[in-house]
């Protein structure tokens, strides 16, 4: 079931299921022993665990801003059968906005047919890295969704305010130019920052972040934040916890469901 709010402004937030991956277990937790993230996150015999890719839509008025745009369904065979890529059915529905926390193919690959009236936001720093011939990342960006955001594109140096109730943030360390977001200083959408509710754990990080220091440091500060104001956070890529509040006990971070 897809969940919905209304803060206290009117904005109403809804988190869609865009479908599921998989995706090694070791490459998510990095450092973190399997004897460890296994009990957050079963593997399959692959040492594959189930990614989610939740999205957010939210409605300001007559404004409609979708924030990351999921998997989406244009994936050749090879991806296919490494990802094993199961996309949900939805239908979106016109909108204003889409905001990018960065411009990997799980976050923008559900942009194609997308009925986007104004504009493809993403950070400059972000757009120029995806254009970047990098052993470590060409892996990531897709020519197709880029391609798919150029006419809309506007590119933004956070942070950055859309329509008074949507605060973009810089949140580097997953790549330099990722973003999250913050609706009515309520709601805390951070992207591959903080993928699933236990990656709130400072010392869980990807592989696939670039920055491991930076993104811990940024961690601490906006979960920190988080705790402080009593936001809650949405999980893009967790199947099982996909939202929760934070709390800070035994010297470690931790979502609350």
């Amino acid at each position: 079931m897809d969940m919905v709010w209304t803060t206290q402004s009117g904005t109403r937030i809804e988190l869609i299921k865009t479908g599921n991956f998989l995706l090694d277990g070791g490459t998510m937790f990095g450092r973190i022993p399997k004897t460890i993230w296994k009990q957050w996150f079963p593997a399959d015999d692959q040492n594959r665990i189930v990614m989610a890719a939740n999205i957010l839509k939210v409605v300001m008025g007559d404004k409609t801003c979708l924030i990351d745009a999921g998997l989406g369904n244009l994936y050749d065979e090879r991806e296919q059968d490494l990802l094993e890529i199961r996309p949900e059915k939805i239908d979106i529905g016109p909108i204003d906005y889409l905001i990018c926390t960065h411009l990997h193919f799980d976050h923008i690959g559900g942009i194609h047919g997308l009925d986007i009236r104004e504009g493809v936001l993403a950070a400059k720093s972000e757009w120029e890295d995806a254009h970047k011939a990098d052993p470590l990342t060409k892996g990531s960006y897709r020519q197709i969704d880029l391609a798919a955001m150029t006419p809309k594109l506007m590119l933004i140096e956070p942070p950055f305010d859309l329509n008074g109730h949507i605060r973009i943030i810089p949140s580097p360390g997953h790549t330099q130019g990722h973003i999250s977001v913050i609706i009515d200083d309520k709601f805390f959408y951070p992207g591959d920052l903080i993928p699933t509710a236990a990656h709130c754990h400072l010392p869980c990080i990807m592989a696939y972040d670039l920055y491991p220091l930076t993104i811990v440091d940024t961690k601490r500060r906006l979960l920190t934040m988080a705790k402080e104001r009593g936001w809650i956070t949405l999980f893009e890529h967790d199947p099982y916890h996909p939202c929760g509040s934070i709390a800070y006990s035994h010297n470690r971070f931790k979502a609350l469901h």
